[in-house]
């Protein structure tokens, strides 16, 4: 239920921050969004709370493939997986914590605050961010594989979690855009494909785990 969970916490984060006022053309509009209490706990929901509930369910989603044909790709997936996930924490975490002080800041007359924020976007961040995406993006391609291997789930949630992972590239800017927010709509189905799955007992998944046995 992780995955599920972790996608639908993804789509709060994304959503809320979808539209926001640009700090360089509105800045003091974007210093209210920003400073706001819904615009943290939004964002806590859909950064931290939502990376947390992805690693759970990439631990989970490897220990039931290690049961079919696909358990080497399946792991090699949950390594890149985290390997991506775990550097994103911080460029997430400047959304989450960071942004709403600068915007109270620039509120109270520092009006230089938010070129901080906007700063921060750049170099290291976003070669550190490039490099995460990389095995991010290749982490769930692989998990899509796995899934479509191993007989086990559904060819759907192979689909939807392989596709999902090139379309969201800059989720992790201030800003998302449609394409970041129909990756992550792809990831919540093929989250919740698979969860359902587990729940019914998929038929083919339940005679791989017996033989298994």
């Amino acid at each position: 239920m992780a995955l599920p969970l972790a996608g639908l916490l993804s789509l709060v984060g994304l959503l809320s921050r979808y539209g926001t006022p640009n700090p360089r053309i509105d800045p003091e509009a974007a210093a209210r969004t920003a400073g706001s209490t819904s615009y943290f706990a939004s964002q806590f929901l859909g950064n931290v709370v939502e990376l947390t509930m992805l690693i759970f369910g990439v631990l989970a989603l490897t220990t039931y493939l290690a049961n079919t044909r696909a358990k080497n790709l399946a792991f090699g997936a949950m390594i890149l997986s985290l390997l991506g996930i775990a550097p994103v924490f911080s460029a997430l975490g400047v959304n989450t914590y960071a942004l709403p002080v600068l915007g109270q800041t620039y509120l109270e007359g520092q009006r230089g605050s938010l070129a901080f924020g906007v700063a921060i976007f750049g170099n290291p961040l976003r070669i550190i961010f490039v490099i995460a995406f990389i095995l991010y993006a290749v982490g769930f391609v692989l998990f899509g594989v796995a899934i479509w291997r191993s007989g086990a789930l559904r060819k759907g949630a192979a689909i939807s979690l392989g596709l999902h992972a090139p379309l969201v590239a800059s989720f992790a800017r201030p800003q998302p855009n449609l394409t970041v927010v129909v990756g992550a709509l792809l990831f919540l189905v093929g989250a919740t494909l698979v969860t359902l799955d587990l729940f019914r007992g998929h038929p083919r998944g339940s005679a791989r785990m017996k033989r298994a046995r």
